[in-house]
């Protein structure tokens, strides 16, 4: 694939398929639904939110005035993918981040490296969380993950709703393909240019999982997937397309973005 131009990276985004907006109806006032708060962007330091299917950390380093326009670029990428898995009923998950990756790489960033590997858990879903946190660890380094809150935000969780057969923090993605299926991304800035690390987790598991982030059941057998990607931005690229992708996503916002509180 060429490196898009400005003039290639609108034109991808105007015709860019995505999945309908969710009425507000549908996912306000959903039982056991977490309530997501917008996030306060101008706050600066580190900073973890909520898009769609994903936690998104920005690291002290990122500018304030970028990272709403980062998170509009994952949640659309998302809903790209979305519609990709409901139009085509053969792709699979592979499929699905493979198309994230191919709209983020159109609207200015660059695939710097990606790995897959499949990973054999068995137990309970505490075992799951274990294998999770050093995947995660090993693809941001030593000295970021000691930094990063995400870290903090997902022991949060495992630990939220201990009486609960599950955690629902985002059940109102309820058209995903794949209810087993989430994303986790690091943004920090390296010798001044924007840099992001996306870790996508599929777990196949034999309990039935109905959409959830993290989850509780008894003695399983899962195989845990990941897929490891790291882009970095073409600042003139993305800033000449950031308001074309803010457009797109009217609607969608308000419902699929929001901070997340540990």
């Amino acid at each position: 694939m060429s490196d898009p131009t400005p003039k290639s990276a609108l034109e991808y985004i105007s015709h860019l398929e995505i999945t309908d907006p969710v009425p507000p109806s549908m996912i306000e006032g959903e039982e056991g639904e977490e309530e997501l708060t917008p996030p306060d962007y101008a706050s600066g330091g580190n900073q973890t939110v909520a898009v769609g299917s994903q936690i998104a950390e920005f690291s002290e380093n990122v500018p304030v005035e970028l990272r709403p326009h980062v998170s509009n670029a994952f949640l659309l990428a998302q809903l790209a993918a979305n519609k990709l898995l409901k139009t085509d009923p053969t792709k699979n998950t592979s499929d699905w981040y493979g198309k994230y990756v191919e709209v983020l790489s159109n609207i200015g960033w660059t695939l710097e490296g990606d790995a897959r590997t499949v990973r054999e858990v068995a137990g309970s879903s505490l075992e799951v969380h274990k294998e999770i946190i050093p995947v995660i660890t090993a693809a941001l380094g030593p000295a970021a993950a000691a930094a990063a809150t995400v870290i903090a935000v997902l022991n949060g969780l495992s630990n939220m709703n201990k009486d609960q057969p599950w955690i629902t923090l985002f059940s109102h993605e309820s058209q995903r393909a794949s209810a087993n299926q989430f994303q986790i991304s690091y943004a920090d800035v390296e010798d001044g240019v924007p840099v992001i690390t996306l870790l996508g987790f599929e777990l196949d598991a034999e309990n039935a999982v109905t959409q959830i982030l993290f989850f509780k059941f008894g003695a399983a057998e899962a195989k845990l997937r990941t897929f490891d990607v790291r882009m970095s931005l073409n600042e003139s690229i993305f800033a000449s397309v950031k308001d074309a992708i803010q457009a797109r996503l009217v609607g969608y916002t308000l419902n699929y973005v929001g901070a997340i509180e540990i």
